[in-house]
């Protein structure tokens, strides 16, 4: 049962870069930085991602994919987050008395992101899986 990391790696990028792609060409050339609050929006791209890790995975076991797939769910939901921690700052200044309720809203996002993206990416590689099996 060993993990194919090039799959989850390969499944993450693609959209990864779409996404960072439309914040940095909206947020940043635009001057709309607000754009990076529709990550949980984004965090339905980890449904592309559990397709991408389940298509491009050379493991053999159903079970390996599986995780592949939620781990690069996972990555994909911390990598949205930490692109969300990088823009948030070119949204104005925050002020002394909203630092923790920043910081606090920074944590949701990652663990959040994480945990839906994993979930989601899961799913539909579970779904995937039943449909290669029943063919």
């Amino acid at each position: 049962m060993k993990i194919d990391g090039r799959a989850i790696v390969n499944g993450v990028w693609l959209p990864l870069v779409v996404w960072a792609a439309a914040v940095l060409l909206v947020g940043v050339v635009n001057h709309q930085p607000g754009v990076v609050c529709m990550t949980p929006v984004a965090w339905l791209m980890a449904l592309w991602v559990g397709l991408r890790c389940t298509a491009l995975s050379r493991s053999p076991d159903k079970s390996s994919r599986l995780k592949e797939a939620a781990i690069g769910g996972a990555l994909f939901g911390i990598l949205q987050g930490l692109l969300f921690v990088v823009v948030m700052p070119f949204m104005g200044p925050i002020s002394d008395a909203e630092r923790q309720k920043t910081f606090i809203l920074v944590a949701m996002i990652v663990v959040a992101g994480a945990l839906v993206s994993g979930v989601l990416s899961l799913a539909i590689a579970a779904s995937t899986e039943r449909r290669r099996t029943s063919v």
